[in-house]
């Protein structure tokens, strides 16, 4: 396993299920699918990634549930990765796959629009790589049926960030001090 791999792995298991970041995680974690694609061209990437993409909607969904699509070498920036999810969610619809798959965002510099720069609410989405979960709609009606006020896990989850703080996220994990996670966007460590 790669250590990108291990660390999203990792990130996966310590904050998004152990935090309770995401209550829909845990059940399939055992089957979570990462997909590394690890070339430093954006086309090879997207070709990589549609690719990938009809794998998993053909796939069993008990064989492959749920995949992260994981991109090392590319997409540092916020501004060009949110430019690339536009064009992805474009090809899910020209793939056919709209109402079958849906795409959830994650990178290491996410800021949701609104915020403040500084806010930990960012931290919510953001991963130690730029990467796409590929989810599967029908799952995703499912799980959220079994939660009760599912409206209020995103306000639940930046309270809860929030709270954690940088130094708690780095006490949970922390291999994430010398990931893209903790650099701002200039690439410097935080302080």
């Amino acid at each position: 396993m790669s250590t990108v791999e291990q660390l999203t792995r990792d990130w996966v298991r310590v904050l998004v299920v152990g935090e309770g970041l995401c209550p829909f995680a845990h059940p399939v974690l055992s089957r979570l699918h990462i997909e590394l694609s690890d070339s430093a061209d954006l086309e090879r990437v997207t070709m990589h990634f549609m690719d990938h993409l009809q794998q998993v909607a053909e796939a069993d969904p008990q064989q492959l549930p749920t995949s992260l699509f994981v991109t090392p070498n590319v997409l540092d920036s916020f501004d060009q990765y949110w430019n690339w999810v536009l064009i992805c969610d474009n090809l899910l619809v020209q793939l056919g796959y709209e109402g079958v798959l849906q795409l959830a965002t994650f990178h290491p510099q996410y800021l949701f629009e609104g915020e403040d720069e500084d806010d930990m609410s960012h931290f919510t989405n953001r991963s130690p790589y730029p990467m796409l979960h590929i989810i599967r709609e029908d799952d995703m009606e499912q799980a959220l049926a079994s939660v009760r006020f599912p409206e209020r896990i995103p306000e639940r989850n930046r309270e809860h960030i929030r709270r954690l703080g940088k130094e708690g996220l780095l006490q949970l994990m922390p291999a994430l001090a010398q990931s893209r996670l903790f650099q701002d966007v200039t690439g410097h460590q935080d302080s």
